[in-house]
């Protein structure tokens, strides 16, 4: 009988008194309150690879650098005053180039952050602790003349002014420090970073929060929808175990707005350009601003200059361009400004009240009045929306764009992300190759501010021992196995390990019109076979099959009431709530596919499993039988079946849980809810998961209520196996660098604190974070240990040089690299009451890689976490659409205030409630 859970209580355990400390965001972090590295793997075969690292060293010992605070305010002070990077970039150039003396050869030689800290070598002289400069910002080749463009500098010494560098040194050696020394270090740490920025801030753009990535407009690659790709570099300045630093230097490649007129960029971003077609750029419309179909769309649109624009297509330019820098070109000036958004009203419904002169009456006129009269310039499009920047307005005709303007991501097409990834996606001697050209290029050795550190950085990559894990069998039903080659297999002659319920209640929709009932009846009859042949066993083989307009009533309006009468046709047949619902697309449109995923969770009565596939692949005999056996497993595991399992050794009684949270971008100024993801197995061969979500606080990346949701998944291993789990191995996903200390410190308390609640239970627990997003690359240095793409093999594992100096971490390559370069995953063990190995723990976690339900290939990360990070990715298309009308309420996370939306925390939790068998299937799938 499972236990029940007893209310919440203080936990008497060695975690209770967990303290890690709360880094700046994008500071590297020792973590040396975790676990001391149990040893190094021997297991596998030793090769030798090339890491994306160049060892640095200092000249001499006992060099040190002076910390400083400075302060850039204008001299005439104006409430909200925004203080962009860029503007206090130049307010430091002219503030450099006008010094003198000891002054100007301490801030020569200074590393800036653009922000309120500078790093120097020299000692700054100044009187009573401070240093007052005025400074005036050089524009238009104007010097100012008054105070209205004058700044004024306030330097101090920062609190621990002088950062030795030898603590790196140190530390890079293994060698054991003090609180005070570790904090020295990471300050020294961030120091460099700064330093290493200055160069290439002069010479590229930098882009990005961490400020790592510089992009060059030289060679961009023009994109879809108004978009272009600029290529770069990012680099970082990293402690390693080979006893010195290291620079990390990879490439990077980010979708940038075109540079140009707005007027001439907008009709691209829009996708007014003859494209048309179903489900393609034009989306259900066909070509945007052509006449609006019916079931497949409307014509292509026409090729036109913009005239005006609606409401939708205002919010997508809103959308894409809100923050952009602009010039104008109705006047003659060098400053760049940023749109704060395109007004609803057209330039010439716009009005204001212009002050009279010379004793003439105020008077209202239009924006495009103004600047005919102000500028003598005539406004051609008056219909179309101004620009607001600041508490101006702008017709869009005079805004010119800036090269550089970042498109969100959430924002990127799927059609910019396929070009995207075959520009990016370069094969390993390529990508070797281009981190090489940009390492030269670099030129430290010839820079100036580097020379007055005494930093030199090696010419060439670092050689670093790795190791090739073996694969494992893969097991089938009867015990038959098949051994991996290069990451995958072939499921040809086998069955799926174990079927799960019979597939009784379910139907078939095509939202293609071009699909018809016949053609539908003839799939399922060759797929129902298809099924039984996989151990998937099917009792009703003619289920309700029938097609609908998706668009009926607008777009994607169809989709609700074509769900709900094929539920109710499942239903009436077989008096059994549906298992699944078949959906046939007319090719891959993720407005159509989220509308169906979205409806099915949150819209129908009850949640409801769905299986989306394309019209085309379904109708044509080419492929139709690889095509039909991925479906397969995807069907098969939401049925609760098991496609295949692996021997990994894991004891009976351990629990995995893999954890995730998802973070959305500003939505109008307000933060939407973050999602917050576990998943966990619930029997004791840990094949079988059950999902928890949760919503909380807009980009908090602690999960708040692990603790009430880890006390469900013990409940629920308890109620399957007759025991609570001895040990959970955790493996959390979705936690930024800067992050690993507080989540630890915060998340291991919860887990404690929900075993507590079962009485005298104490499970030990290993949490694991894991990595995807790092610039980590591994290159083969012989031909012989590279596969046929050019990457390392599957199984490639490195846990020494380029890894911690002091705790348990490593970098496994578990997969095969079919397109580009392989990415390994870093995991990091933060806590470890098992005491696994390093040879358990790395072997288990590429044996773990080979048992992902739905692929016949190893995958790059341990699945429980790739699971939770998909569940993730599905609630996301559930909770952030469009559409979605949210209150606000404020926030004061962080000590400052943010506009949060409001939202229930059990939402999606309260509809797996609805109908339990939903979330006891690999419904994600």
């Amino acid at each position: 009988m499972a236990s029940k859970i007893a209310p919440q209580g203080d936990v008497s355990s060695a975690f209770s008194n967990l303290s890690f400390g709360e880094l700046p965001r994008g500071m590297q972090e020792t973590l040396d309150g975790c676990p001391p590295r149990p040893g190094y793997g021997t297991s596998g075969k030793g090769i030798t690879v090339n890491a994306n690292m160049f060892l640095a060293r200092f000249r001499k010992q006992g060099l040190s650098v002076n910390h400083y605070d400075i302060e850039i305010n204008p001299v005439i002070k104006t409430k909200d005053a925004k203080k962009p990077r860029p503007l206090l970039q130049k307010i430091w150039n002219q503030m450099v180039a006008d010094a003198s003396g000891p002054v100007k050869e301490a801030l020569e030689a200074a590393a800036y952050d653009q922000q309120k800290s500078f790093y120097t070598p020299h000692i700054l002289p100044m009187e009573g602790g401070k240093l007052d400069i005025i400074v005036g910002l050089v524009e238009d080749g104007i010097v100012p003349t008054d105070d209205r463009r004058r700044f004024r500098a306030v330097i101090q010494p920062a609190e621990n002014m002088k950062i030795d560098l030898d603590t790196i040194m140190d530390y890079c050696k293994g060698d054991t420090q003090t609180e005070q020394a570790r904090d020295t270090m990471l300050r020294a740490v961030m120091a460099m970073n700064v330093l290493f920025r200055q160069d290439p801030a002069q010479r590229f753009t930098m882009s990005g929060a961490a400020g790592r990535k510089f992009f060059t407009d030289e060679d961009g690659t023009p994109l879809s929808n108004g978009a272009i790709l600029y290529k770069g570099f990012q680099q970082s300045f990293r402690w390693t175990s080979a006893g010195f630093p290291a620079v990390q230097i990879d490439t990077a490649y980010s979708a940038f707005v075109e540079p140009g007129m707005l007027v001439d960029v907008a009709p691209k971003v829009l996708g007014l350009v003859p494209s048309g077609g179903f489900g393609g750029r034009g989306g259900a419309r066909g070509g945007r601003g052509g006449p609006r179909g019916g079931f497949m769309g409307g014509a292509p649109g026409p090729a036109r200059p913009i005239q005006e624009l609606n409401p939708a297509q205002t919010k997508r330019l809103n959308d894409i361009l809100r923050g952009a820098k602009f010039t104008v070109t109705h006047r003659k000036t060098e400053r760049v400004f940023s749109i704060i958004k395109l007004t609803s009203q057209p330039a010439d419904n716009i009005k204001f009240t212009l002050n009279g002169k010379d004793g003439q009456p105020d008077r209202t006129v239009s924006v495009a009045q103004y600047f005919q009269e102000q500028y003598n310039v005539r406004v051609t499009r008056p219909r179309l929306p101004c620009v607001q920047y600041g508490k101006n307005f702008i017709p869009m005709e005079f805004v010119k764009l800036e090269p550089f303007n970042s498109i969100p991501m959430m924002r990127i097409t799927p059609d910019q992300t396929a070009e995207i990834i075959k520009d990016a996606a370069k094969p390993p001697p390529m990508r070797q190759g281009a981190i090489a050209a940009w390492r030269q290029k670099l030129n430290y050795s010839n820079l100036p501010k580097l020379k007055a550190w005494q930093v030199e950085v090696n010419t060439n990559m670092m050689a670093v021992p790795a190791r090739v894990l073996p694969a494992p069998s893969v097991i089938y039903e009867g015990n038959k196995t098949i051994r991996a080659n290069f990451g995958g297999w072939n499921m040809k002659g086998v069955r799926f390990t174990k079927a799960g319920k019979p597939l009784v209640s379910w139907a078939v929709i095509s939202f293609d019109e071009r699909c018809t009932v016949p053609d539908l009846q003839k799939f399922v009859t060759y797929f129902v076979n298809v099924l039984g042949q996989y151990n998937c066993p099917v009792q009703n083989k003619r289920p309700v099959c029938f097609q609908y307009n998706p668009n009926a009533g607008g777009p994607n309006m169809g989709i609700k009431p074509a769900l709900q009468q094929a539920a109710k046709n499942a239903y009436m047949e077989t008096k059994a709530n549906p298992q699944i619902i078949f959906c046939i697309l007319p090719k891959k449109d993720p407005s159509i596919y989220q509308a169906i995923k979205a409806c099915a969770a949150e819209q129908l009565f009850k949640p409801v499993v769905t299986q989306c596939l394309q019209s085309l692949k379904i109708k044509s005999d080419r492929g139709i039988e690889q095509y039909c056996g991925n479906v397969a497993m995807k069907v098969h595991a939401k049925l609760g079946g098991l496609t295949h399992q692996v021997s990994h050794q894991l004891e009976r009684t351990t629990m995995m849980v893999g954890a995730d949270t998802g973070h959305p971008p500003a939505k109008g100024g307000a933060l939407p809810p973050s999602i917050a993801v576990t998943v966990a197995a619930v029997n004791g061969e840990n094949n079988r998961f059950v999902s928890g979500v949760r919503l909380q606080e807009g980009r908090v990346e602690i999960i708040q209520d692990l603790e009430n949701m880890m006390a469900t998944h013990i409940q629920n291993f308890e109620k399957n196996t007759g025991a609570k789990p001895l040990s959970i191995l955790f493996f959390r996903d979705g936690v930024s660098e800067g992050q690993y200390a507080h989540c630890v410190n915060q998340e291991l308390k919860s887990i404690k604190k929900a075993a507590a609640r079962f009485g005298n239970y104490n499970p030990k627990v290993t949490f694991v974070i894991c990595a995807k997003r790092h610039s980590m690359r591994f290159f083969a240095s012989s031909d012989a240990d590279k596969d046929r793409t050019g990457n390392l093999p599957p199984g490639t594992v490195v846990d020494s040089l380029v890894t911690s100096p002091i705790i348990h971490d490593f970098y496994l390559q578990a997969h095969a690299g079919l397109q580009g370069t392989a990415r390994p995953t870093h995991y990091v063990v933060v806590a470890d009451e098992n005491k696994y190995s390093a040879d358990k723990l790395q072997g288990l976690v590429n044996v773990l890689c080979y048992s992902y339900a739905r692929a016949t290939r190893s995958v790059s990360l341990v699945p429980v976490a790739y699971y939770a990070d998909i569940v993730a990715e599905k609630a996301r298309e559930w909770i952030y659409n469009d559409d979605s009308e949210t209150a606000t309420v404020p926030s004061t996370a962080s000590g400052s205030r943010v506009e949060q939306m409001s939202f229930d925390a059990l939402r999606i939790s309260k509809r797996f409630e609805s109908n339990p068998e939903f979330n006891n299937v690999a419904w994600f799938m």
